[in-house]
């Protein structure tokens, strides 16, 4: 069992390890550049990644998308996201073998409704980013 964050991305719900979280701010549609996928943080130029485009999540993204700020290594990096839903103690259920190597995930859950939601590794997601290019 973890202390979770739950958030969606199109019809896709995740689960981001609170204790990676620092902090969720806004992210207007008109402060997303071209090319280089970073926030200015009060002062501090934080990259992100886009769930969406990592995923490869079909659909529009809303006119405010929100960034979830987690600490992996040291760093401070951004996950994108179209909304937060709220922390939740979540039970970690394993990947079958075709998810298992699947950078980025580390397990899955089942959310309250019946539905699933996917546990994400962070530092994996970001080693994948990086090594992508994503």
């Amino acid at each position: 069992i973890i202390d979770g964050l739950p958030i969606q991305t199109g019809r896709e719900c995740y689960v981001a390890p609170l204790s990676l979280v620092e902090e969720c701010v806004d992210l207007p549609r008109d402060e997303v550049g071209e090319g280089a996928k970073i926030i200015n943080l009060r002062g501090e130029i934080v990259p992100y990644i886009r769930l969406r485009d990592f995923f490869g999540i079909d659909g529009r993204p809303p006119d405010v998308e929100q960034v979830v700020v987690s600490s992996v290594e040291g760093n401070r990096v951004g996950l994108v996201v179209d909304r937060v839903i709220g922390e939740h103690q979540t039970v970690i259920k394993s990947l079958g073998r075709l998810y298992r190597d699947v950078e980025g995930l580390a397990g899955a859950t089942i959310k309250g409704d019946g539905t699933m939601a996917l546990i994400l590794d962070v530092p994996g997601l970001v080693r994948a980013a990086v090594e992508s290019g994503t």
